[in-house]
């Protein structure tokens, strides 16, 4: 739970600003019966002053996520927090705090509690890039929420379905961010996303564990592993980088409810939603700009201006006079808005029209999903779009991040030497899109065009900048590799000595030296191309 108190300290600077209008007002006034500058601008720091004094309040109350007074509702749009209500968010918050501490930590750590809740391609991103982190002597931490941008019933949009091979859980949701990157003590970048994470969770149990009882049994008696090369016994989770004793690598696939994919993003729904309430905002605020400049004339202007009186006659003729005023203000504002109407109603108008057709949009690169995936199956019958996904988001954060040619010549037949000497200073990769376009088969290889959209982090000198890059690729692999049905966990063996592979260590076996040709297993680049 959210344990912060609100701070009124905050108040101490508006306090000040107002004081000081009061000041002006009560020095410069009496000398004369004319508004001069100083008066003017003492009434401007009063105004000015009770505006800071909001935000201050509304700031404080929005770092609690709890309950706001009513005078807050009126003029700030008021995003709860939501804290864990099911397993769904105890995962989701679960992975976000175990990732966060993971790129955070200046330490290598062997079995980071990010294995419990991330697929073991998420892991190995993850992994790459904490060492190109910790190369350049940084380290990225993020601070997050989770949000109800859209009110409390759309804060998490869930899209679940069977791709083939997986069950697939597309996930967004709302979150309010803030991504710190230090190197050493010192803070070089703080980067702010107030929209939605995007989840894809992957479930799957091994061949011939494809019900919920099977599914159950999986869970209980084939997490625990032994494994074949030293007979150690240990979890699949510890298993993803490797047995801790003997260092065999391992292919894991039967994990259930992992984070395949992560990243932030835009959304236009949220941005939607945050827009609306923003919109109705705009009438209380519009009141209270009009309105307030003069309720502080009539009500301070009584005692200034009137000092033959005594203080109860200019306590009355104030309140008076703030209430004739500002109701003279609300008859302004309401004549400004009647004439700015046909101009809101035109951006209304335009608004719907571009939410409308970007929800016909995404529609559109649904169905297109959906018929890829179809087309490509009728080769392929256990093909799964997602996991096509998963593996290329690993290629491409491993291209990225890689320090030299023979840490992804596994799985690439272009030479990306120079696209390695150009990447060398990231330190993110956020895939924001990726794409099948066309897929191809013949008697010898099948063929992949793919494109993929990226938002990076680039470090040049003692800054961090935001890039965007866009990717065309085209991946083979032999016609006759097809996807298997999902089993334990596997070992890959060099076909010369037997030692264990992991594909993303090289195509040359580090004992025998024999070279692995990729394409009979998975997917290779053949072409890598940057997009101007």
């Amino acid at each position: 739970m959210n344990e912060y108190k609100v701070d009124y300290k905050c108040l101490i600077g508006p306090g000040i600003v107002w004081a000081a209008g009061l000041a002006l007002i009560m020095i410069y006034a009496p000398r004369t019966v004319y508004m001069n500058g100083m008066v003017m601008l003492g009434f401007f720091l009063l105004c000015l002053g009770t505006f800071l004094a909001l935000y201050s309040i509304y700031r404080e109350y929005d770092k609690t996520g709890k309950e706001w007074p009513p005078f807050l509702d009126m003029f700030f749009p008021n995003y709860p927090i939501i804290e864990d209500k099911n397993k769904l968010m105890r995962t989701l918050s679960g992975f976000r705090k175990s990732y966060s501490d993971f790129l955070a930590s200046r330490r290598k750590e062997p079995n980071s509690t990010l294995q419990d809740f991330a697929s073991q391609l998420m892991w190995h991103s993850a992994a790459l890039q904490k060492e190109r982190l910790m190369k350049k002597g940084l380290t990225l931490e993020m601070d997050s929420e989770r949000r109800a941008y859209s009110g409390k019933g759309g804060f998490i949009r869930e899209n679940k379905y069977f791709d083939g091979r997986y069950r697939v859980n597309d996930v967004y949701e709302e979150i309010s961010a803030l991504r710190t990157i230090r190197q050493g003590d010192k803070i070089i970048k703080r980067i702010r996303d107030n929209e939605v994470a995007h989840y894809t969770l992957l479930s799957a149990s091994p061949a011939g564990y494809g019900n919920q009882a099977g599914r159950e049994a999986s869970a209980l008696v084939l997490n625990r592993i032994i494994c074949p090369n030293c007979g150690n016994v240990t979890t699949r989770e510890n298993l993803l980088d490797g047995c801790d004793y003997c260092d065999t690598r391992f292919t894991i696939e039967d994990m259930e409810n992992r984070v395949d994919s992560f990243g932030l993003r835009r959304d236009f729904r949220t941005s939607a939603s945050k827009k609306d309430a923003v919109r109705e905002l705009m009438f209380p605020w519009t009141t209270l700009i009009v309105m307030l400049p003069l309720i502080y004339f009539g009500l301070i202007g009584a005692f200034v201006y009137m000092p033959d009186f005594n203080i109860f006659a200019r306590l009355v003729t104030g309140l008076l006079a703030a209430g004739l005023l500002g109701l003279l203000g609300w008859s302004l504002r309401s004549m400004f808005l009647i004439l700015i109407t046909p101009v809101l109603m035109i951006i209304s108008t335009f608004s719907k029209g571009m939410t409308r057709k970007l929800i016909y949009s995404r529609k559109q690169e649904e169905e297109q999903e959906k018929q890829m995936a179809e087309k490509v199956r009728k080769a392929d019958p256990m093909f799964s779009l997602q996991s096509f996904f998963g593996s290329i988001q690993n290629k491409l954060a491993a291209i990225h991040y890689a320090e030299i040619p023979v840490e992804v010549n596994a799985f690439s037949e272009d030479d990306m030497t120079p696209f390695l000497e150009k990447y060398k200073n990231i330190i993110d990769v956020d895939i924001q899109k990726i794409t099948m376009e066309s897929y191809q088969v013949d008697d010898r290889l099948q063929t992949a065009s793919v494109s993929a959209e990226l938002r990076l982090l680039e470090q040049n000198g003692g800054k961090i900048k935001e890039r965007a890059e866009r990717l065309k690729l085209r991946l083979i692999k032999d016609a006759d590799c097809k996807t298997q049905a999902v089993c334990g966990p596997s070992v890959l063996k060099c076909r010369g000595c037997g030692a264990s592979l992991s594909l993303m260590e090289g195509k040359t076996c580090r004992f025998c030296g024999r070279e692995l040709d990729l394409k009979r297993y998975d997917w290779v680049i053949k072409d890598y191309e940057i997009v101007k």
